[in-house]
């Protein structure tokens, strides 16, 4: 067992850390009180080839794997708070078509995906199913050599800007099916070619990643654009959900640490009663309990990073990141709020922007209630509660 970085991944480390630190934190805010997105940073990343990470060489990328795509997200996230869940999307992208993706699918898209050519959504979630993703009703029907999609999708981030949607349908209904998880299909969408009608939600949290709502009615998808098999999208799917949440909980562990060296700084700073505050320990312990929380996320992290790499199971492992780092930050960001009191709730300060979107993090890309139900039935083997 090596806990030491490599010398590639260090050097990683240091390139994302030096290229977002020289965009200023006023940017951030402004963007973020703006709702716009974060185009700075997405240019700064796709001229370093950063989108490219888990491409493969052949296509334009530079072929590594989850621990590397983790520690870059990790380290964005750490300088550039959420704007940094941009990389997410495209990662999942690049994973979905290089194990499922037809051989004309992969020329067309993964060299564009490698140079940050394409802004990419995943559309899952749906109004009347939300968690319970198996009772999807967004349909896809074959018609003469394509699909024909009709249904509604909703927190589609950036889907109003995207230019690829993996798209997730039901080709045969549920009750036409064995199983459950049998009759999905995966479909890549090119938004530019045929557009759906996107409605953008005014939410409050990771704002420079807007969320919609996605309607589409006799949309049409050629054949080609199938990812996998048709009524097999489900093996697609749990491919990169389990990427998802590792790349998630980078995220969340990066957010958690910005807040947190945030309040350190003020703690050492803020002079009161003629003393800095964070020589009291009722700040110090808070402090330095989110510092090991995050720490120990971060480990799991990594654990489930590393088996994915190795095509081992990581399901628990993932989960258990994302479950972690999304209560790890969302604690040192509600430490750095209390730290700065009053002045927490000035946007100036930005910590109240770290708490909003760390909060959100324990809800999505999937609420910490599925989580503990699914290491509940299929990890303890207890009876399935829902």
């Amino acid at each position: 067992m090596d806990f030491e970085e490599s010398e590639e991944h260090q050097l990683i480390r240091k390139s994302v850390s030096d290229l977002v630190k020289q965009i200023p934190e006023s940017y951030w805010r402004e963007i973020d009180q703006k709702a716009e997105f974060p185009q700075e940073l997405w240019r700064r990343l796709a001229e370093n080839g950063w989108f490219g990470v888990n491409v493969p060489t052949e296509y334009g990328g530079a072929g590594l794997g989850h621990v590397e795509c983790s520690i870059v997200m990790h380290e964005a996230s750490r300088s550039g708070g959420s704007s940094a869940n941009i990389l997410l999307s495209p990662y999942l992208a690049a994973k979905a078509l290089t194990y499922y993706g037809s051989k004309e699918a992969k020329e067309k898209f993964l060299p564009d995906l490698a140079k940050g050519k394409l802004v990419c959504c995943i559309a899952v979630t749906e109004p009347n199913a939300g968690v319970d993703t198996l009772s999807i009703t967004t349909s896809a029907v074959k018609q003469n050599g394509e699909y024909v999609v009709n249904g509604q999708k909703v927190w589609i981030t950036l889907a109003h800007l995207a230019d690829l949607m993996i798209l997730l349908t039901r080709t045969t209904p549920i009750d036409k099916v064995k199983r459950r998880t049998q009759g999905l299909s995966v479909f890549l969408v090119e938004l530019k070619k045929q557009r759906p009608r996107i409605v953008r939600i005014e939410d409050v949290v990771m704002r420079t990643n807007s969320s919609n709502e996605v309607f589409f009615e006799d949309l049409r998808v050629p054949e080609e654009n199938l990812l996998g098999q048709q009524d097999n999208g489900w093996e697609v799917l749990t491919s990169i959900f389990n990427l998802e949440r590792v790349l998630t909980a980078a995220m969340s562990v990066g957010i958690g640490e910005l807040a947190l060296n945030k309040a350190v700084r003020y703690a050492n700073e803020r002079i009161v009663f003629g003393r800095p505050i964070g020589q009291n320990q009722g700040i110090q312990f808070p402090l330095a309990e989110a510092k090991m929380l995050l720490e120990s996320s971060w480990l799991m992290v990594q654990k489930a990073a590393w088996l994915l790499d190795k095509n081992k199971i990581a399901a628990f492992e993932a989960n258990a990141a994302a479950f972690l780092a999304a209560r790890a930050a969302n604690l040192a960001a509600d430490r750095a709020m209390q730290t700065y009191g009053g002045m927490a709730y000035a946007r100036d300060n930005d910590v109240e922007r770290y708490w909003r979107d760390a909060r959100l993090l324990r809800s999505g890309p999937i609420p910490e209630e599925m989580t503990l139900n699914f290491v509940a039935a299929n990890v303890l083997r207890l009876p399935k509660s829902y």
